[in-house]
C-alpha cells in the first residue's frame, strides 16, 4: 500500500498545484480585467475633458469678441462725445455772440440794428441732418 499513498499524495500536491494555479490565473485575470475598465474610464475622462476644454475656449473667445467690440463702441463714443464737446463749445460762443449784439442794441450803442444783425445761417434738415451732425447712432452691443 505504500504505493497507493504515495500516488494519492502525488494526486493531492498535485491538485493543490492545480488550485493554486488556477487561483493566481484568476488574480491575473481579474487584475487584467480591471486595468481595461480603468482604460475605458480613462478614456471616458478624457473624451470629456476635451469636450469641456473646447467648450471653455469657445467661451474665451467669445469673450474676447465682446471685449473688442465694447472697445469698439467705447472708442466711437469717446469720439461723438468729442465732437459734442466741441459743437457745445461752438454753439455756446455764438450764443454769447449774439447775447452780446443784443445787449448793445438794448444799450443804443448800435443805432441801426438791421445793419449789425448777422444774417441766420441756413441750416438744411434732411434724413440724414443728425448723423452729419453728430455721427451715426451707436449700434446695440
Amino acid at each position: 500500500m505504500g504505493n497507493t499513498d504515495i500516488a494519492v499524495e502525488n494526486l493531492v500536491d498535485r491538485e493543490l498545484e492545480l488550485v493554486a494555479r488556477e487561483a493566481e490565473l484568476n488574480r491575473r485575470e481579474a487584475a487584467v480585467r480591471r486595468a481595461e475598465e480603468l482604460r475605458e474610464d480613462d478614456a471616458v475622462r478624457i473624451s470629456m475633458l476635451e469636450r469641456r476644454e473646447r467648450e471653455v475656449e469657445q467661451m474665451r473667445e467669445a469673450l474676447e469678441a465682446q471685449r473688442a467690440r465694447l472697445d469698439e463702441v467705447r472708442t466711437e463714443y469717446e469720439a461723438r462725445r468729442d465732437v459734442m464737446r466741441r459743437r457745445t463749445v461752438e454753439l455756446e460762443a455764438e450764443r454769447d455772440k449774439y447775447r452780446e449784439l443784443a445787449a448793445r442794441i438794448l444799450a443804443g450803442q448800435i443805432e441801426d440794428p438791421e445793419a449789425a444783425l448777422v444774417p441766420e445761417p441756413t441750416i438744411e434738415v434732411g434724413p440724414d441732418w443728425w448723423s452729419k451732425q453728430l455721427g451715426t447712432p451707436l449700434e446695440a452691443a
